[in-house]
């Protein structure tokens, strides 16, 4: 994959979700759109571009696990510095075999008419037979953040006031240290 591509993904910066893609990859394989988005943050994170494949954009392949080790295939676009997922599925056998052993790919990716089209294919397809995962490269990209969701949430004054103070005192935004919080506990819990 060329260095140029790479610093492609390097630049995204957030996800970019439609109902359609998000639906579908529930629906077919209960896949959320957060798991999705996990394994872009978790290593191994392996991904691999089909050169001269899309007529509109570049589309993007890759496995990856979420935080509960499911292994997953998805590919992707870049439309404005976010990634588009167009379709996810668990991986196969066959795609944790070839990850082991990178073999060459067999079969040429069809023409899609449009990402319906695409996104039904990789639904259904392996993707150990049409990607040359040889050619895979693992990506960090740094300036990449999960999709987010406000919330309101009520708390006792004397807690916010107490949580205000542990913020000032370790000199982050109480907001921040709330999530941190937050984040350590979920993380707790499954484990």
């Amino acid at each position: 994959m060329a260095d140029d591509i790479i610093g492609k993904l390097k630049e995204c910066n957030g996800f970019d979700w439609d109902k359609g893609n998000e639906l579908e990859s529930w629906l077919k394989h209960n896949i959320t759109k957060q798991e999705c988005e996990e394994i872009f943050f978790n290593r191994p994170f392996i991904v691999a571009n089909e050169e001269n494949h899309s007529k509109y954009e570049e589309r993007f392949y890759c496995f990856g696990e979420t935080n509960m080790k499911k292994g997953l295939f998805l590919f992707f676009t870049t439309r404005n510095n976010k990634i588009r997922v167009i379709s996810a599925r668990n991986m196969s056998k066959k795609e944790k075999r070839r990850i082991k052993k990178m073999k060459k790919a067999k079969k040429k990716i069809p023409d899609f008419k449009h990402a319906q089209e695409e996104r039904g294919f990789w639904m259904d397809n392996d993707s150990a037979e049409y990607i040359d995962w040889n050619k895979a490269r693992s990506v960090v990209m740094p300036k990449l953040k999960p999709s987010t969701e406000t919330i309101s949430l009520r708390l006792p004054e004397h807690l916010l006031f107490e949580l205000k103070l542990i913020a000032n005192k370790n000199d982050v935004p109480y907001q921040s240290l709330i999530k941190m919080y937050l984040q350590e506990k979920v993380k707790e819990e499954f484990n």
